[in-house]
This record gives structure tokens, C-alpha cells and sequence, in this order.
């Protein structure tokens, strides 16, 4: 049996190729526990899977099962290896690991200044997001990148990069390396970013690292950051030119 755990665009649309690349494989959803079955700006993969009659499980349905491959794509559970019998557990992680574990990826890769980006296929182990890792797609962050531009680029990189190596996993063909711990950096958790009171700013200079700021917060989605009682809908850099738009 094969499983995507997860959510949004990005789960449904690994769901999608498999369904239609391999007709022939059995095949569970397991969505995130906030899917409620509603659109938002993201697809609900929980209405996806019951709309087009695919199985919904649970991960209580994959501990006993031993010829089980398992896909994590933003699924909101810590996975514990050893309730599972199978030993193919892969995770699509939003950064380039071994920089970068835990939550809030695409946030603090814009915060940090970060030049490049990317997603990373590990498999699983107990450590978070510490697993031996098969592959990674890395790319440029743009200098006016949002962190919604950044967030949308990451799930179709996670979908590019399924649909590479899907393939070799299925029919065993792959290596994995250990990650380097000198290269870890620091761990983000849940706590490490509290967006409601990051997003007020009083400007005293407009420079580079303040328009980084700026944009990784700006996820119309979700939230603007506030420059003087305004909302900024974009930060702009051009040729050691900066330029906010209000919303």
C-alpha cells in the first residue's frame, strides 16, 4: 500500500499522479487533523480524496502493514518510526537539510536572508526532520519573493521532486546519506515564530535586512506586515532601491 499524509495543492497533487501513473497501486490519503473538508486559498485534500471516492485511513491504518510506503507532504504529525512495520517512511521537507528542521521553513529562510531554497526527500527516523536523506531540488530565491511566492514554489518543487524519484523508490532502486550535523544549524519549533506580534515594524531604516523581514511576512493568506498603522502588501528592491506597497 502506498500513502500520502498531508495538505493543500501539494498532497493532492502526488495523490493525483499516482492515480494516474500507477492505476494498479493501492492507495490511502491520510489528511492533515485541521482539514475540515472546506477550500481555502489551498485546496482541502480530505474533500479531494471523499469527492473522488479514494480511500481516507488514518496512520493507526499503517502500523501493521509491512509492504507499506509512506509519503509525509506538510502532514501535521510527528511520525514515530516505531509503531510502523514497514521501514519506508519518507518525509518532503521544505528546506534544504540539514539547515532548517522543524516548522516555519519558508519563514525564516526569507527572515535569515537565505539565497537558495529548496526541498528535501529523507527517509524517516525518530529524530525531526534528522533522517538519511535521497534527494534534494534546490533553487534561487528571488529578491521580491513573498513568502507566499516562496511557499508556492516549494510545493510544486515537492511535487517535481515526487515525481522524480518516485519511481526508484518503488522498485528499490535508491541510496540515502546521513546528514551532516556541523551543517544543522538551529532547530525551529512551533513557538519560534508568533506572527501576530512579529508583524508590527517601526522603520528606522530601510535596508536590506529590514525588506527581508518585511517579506517573509507577507503571506496574503494569512497576514500583511504593518509599517506605521499600514499594511504592506509588497517590498520591493531594485538596484539598491527600496520601495514598500501599501495594501
Amino acid at each position: 500500500m502506498l500513502v500520502i499524509a498531508g495538505k493543500n495543492q501539494c498532497a493532492v497533487d502526488v495523490f493525483k499522479y499516482i492515480k494516474r501513473r500507477y492505476p494498479h497501486l493501492d492507495i490511502m490519503g491520510i489528511p492533515n487533523k485541521d482539514d475540515d473538508v472546506n477550500d481555502g486559498w489551498q485546496p482541502s485534500f480530505k474533500k479531494y480524496l471523499l469527492k473522488n471516492r479514494h480511500t481516507v485511513g488514518s496512520l493507526e491504518d499503517c502500523y501493521d502493514k509491512e509492504d507499506l510506503l509512506f509519503f509525509s507532504v506538510e502532514f501535521d504529525r510527528i511520525i514515530k518510526t516505531e509503531k510502523f512495520k514497514s521501514k519506508k517512511l519518507f518525509n518532503f521537507h521544505f528546506s534544504l537539510l540539514p539547515k532548517y528542521r522543524g516548522c516555519h521553513t519558508n519563514f525564516f529562510q526569507l527572515w535569515n536572508g537565505e539565497k537558495y531554497s529548496g526541498v528535501t526527500l529523507h527517509e524517516m527516523d525518530n529524530s525531526i526532520d534528522g533522517g538519511p536523506i535521497m534527494s534534494q531540488i534546490k533553487y534561487k530565491i528571488r529578491k521580491n519573493d513573498t513568502a507566499q511566492d516562496n511557499y508556492i514554489k516549494l510545493m510544486k518543487t515537492a511535487v517535481k521532486l515526487f515525481k522524480c524519484r518516485i519511481s526508484d523508490i518503488l522498485y528499490d532502486d535508491y541510496k540515502s546519506k546521513p546528514q551532516n550535523e556541523e551543517l544543522a544549524g538551529k532547530y525551529y519549533g512551533k513557538e519560534d515564530a508568533d506572527y501576530k506580534s512579529l508583524k508590527n515594524f517601526k522603520i528606522e531604516k530601510y535596508d536590506l535586512e529590514t525588506h527581508n523581514k518585511l517579506r517573509a511576512l507577507i503571506f496574503p493568506a494569512f497576514q500583511y506586515p504593518i509599517v506605521d498603522g499600514k499594511e504592506v502588501k509588497r517590498s520591493l528592491y531594485n538596484n539598491g532601491k527600496f520601495v514598500c506597497e501599501f495594501v
